[in-house]
């Protein structure tokens, strides 16, 4: 059991200590299955859609340690490409160091991932809007 701690540890210990956890969604389109969920307690981009990745590479599996202490494993890696809704235009982006988590039923985005990439994520009552370098808005997600 010590084991299986440590390693959950190890695997978290990237994430800043927050009291808190934010989750949101961000739609890239209108089907559930579709949306992206902005999460505080994730340390890696996810998904377990292989079809939408743009570039991918097979890894060694990898443990992925989830919240409620379900373990599954990483088994590729890469870039996404994604529209979405941001002011009622559709906007082109680029999810980078997406882990392929076949078996987890959502898809989620890092935010400690965002911010330590260049991006800016600004909190509402309403959701989140996520800033590149420049303060141009890259995606909106609501609460």
């Amino acid at each position: 059991m010590k084991k299986k701690s440590d390693e959950k540890k190890k695997a978290n210990q990237d994430c800043d200590d927050q009291e808190q956890m934010f989750v949101t969604a961000l739609s890239a389109n209108d089907h559930a299955r579709n949306d992206w969920i902005i999460d505080s307690g994730v340390t890696q981009h996810m998904t377990f859609e292989r079809e939408w990745f743009t570039t991918y590479e097979s890894i060694v599996a990898r443990k992925v340690y989830m919240g409620d202490d379900t373990i599954l494993e990483a088994i590729g890696k890469g870039n996404i490409k994604a529209t979405m809704q941001v002011g009622g235009k559709m906007l082109l982006t680029t999810i980078t160091q997406v882990l392929h988590v076949s078996k987890m039923k959502n898809s989620f985005i890092s935010l400690s991932k965002l911010i330590s990439e260049g991006l800016k994520v600004e909190f509402d009552k309403d959701g989140c809007k996520v800033n590149n370098v420049h303060g141009t808005v890259v995606a909106q997600a609501r609460r």
